[in-house]
């Protein structure tokens, strides 16, 4: 009975200050608009193996890249052979003043699961000079790096 007579004395309530309700709609759509683009950016956030692979690159991490590879491409290329060339650019990169950096410029779903991804690589000299490359990374459903072009 305090319910219906409660709902009935916020109906009249809201019949006689109609901005109560315009104030509570703009409340209620932007708290879902902070909420959904709260979860875009806890989603730009996570790391995706795709990601983590191409930030081993920038960091010159054998391990951390060699993990993100899918299990068939990890048997082709061992860990210890991704440490040694890793550590070598690490080598050359530190006695020449490189350093690279790498952007995520968008990704494709694939129909069976999975993403291709693509990434800009710029490398910076001692120098000033500048090189770009292009990546194109292919993902399976799983997250894991299946080919990198």
């Amino acid at each position: 009975m305090t319910a219906t007579r409660t709902s009935r004395a916020l109906a009249r309530g809201l019949r006689r200050h109609p901005l109560l309700v315009v104030n509570a709609g703009l409340l209620l759509t932007i708290g879902t608009l902070g909420i959904w683009c709260g979860a875009n950016v806890v989603r730009a956030n996570s790391q995706v193996p795709a990601d983590l692979f191409m930030q081993s690159i920038a960091s010159e991490d054998g391990t951390l890249g060699w993990n993100q590879l899918c299990p068939a491409l990890q048997q082709e290329l061992p860990r210890e052979t991704l440490e040694q060339l890793t550590a070598t650019q690490r080598t050359v990169a530190s006695e020449k003043g490189v350093s690279l950096t790498v952007e995520h410029v968008g990704d494709r779903p694939r129909p069976n699961g999975g993403e291709i991804r693509f990434y800009i690589a710029t490398l910076h000299t001692g120098d000033g000079a500048i090189g770009q490359k292009t990546y194109v990374i292919t993902t399976q459903a799983n997250g894991c790096v299946e080919s990198i072009q």
